[in-house]
């Protein structure tokens, strides 16, 4: 894993790790006790997110960054997630970043593709 100092390089790092399938090397920017708030669930510890990641990255097929900010301790990414399934999806995540590593990850994301398939 590249060191990435920044809250903004850590979040497009990982994002770009765990959507092209490298979840090795995803789980490596993740802390131990990250905590996950989304539409579809909540997540306590790394591993329960982690599993959360996997599920996820195995209908994914691609992801576009359409934007990153942040400070010295938060990342908001904005990216269109391409699904086998759903097909594109709209997200944005506000990440907290202690120490180079993920500790909360809120996101929030278009549903209406997934309504859609339903």
């Amino acid at each position: 894993m590249t060191e990435y100092s920044t809250p903004t390089a850590i979040a497009r790092a990982f994002t770009e790790a765990w959507t092209s399938h490298d979840l090795t090397t995803a789980a490596d920017y993740v802390g131990e006790d990250v905590v996950f708030d989304g539409p579809l669930g909540h997540t306590d510890g790394k591993q329960e997110y982690m599993e959360g990641i996997n599920r996820l990255a195995q209908i994914v097929t691609s992801m576009r960054v359409v934007a990153v900010y942040g400070d010295d301790a938060q990342a908001l990414i904005m990216y269109e997630l391409h699904t086998e399934q759903y097909g594109v999806l709209t997200c944005a995540k506000l990440f907290t970043i202690l120490d180079g590593k993920i500790q909360t990850d809120r996101l929030t994301f278009d549903s209406y593709p997934m309504r859609k398939a339903q």
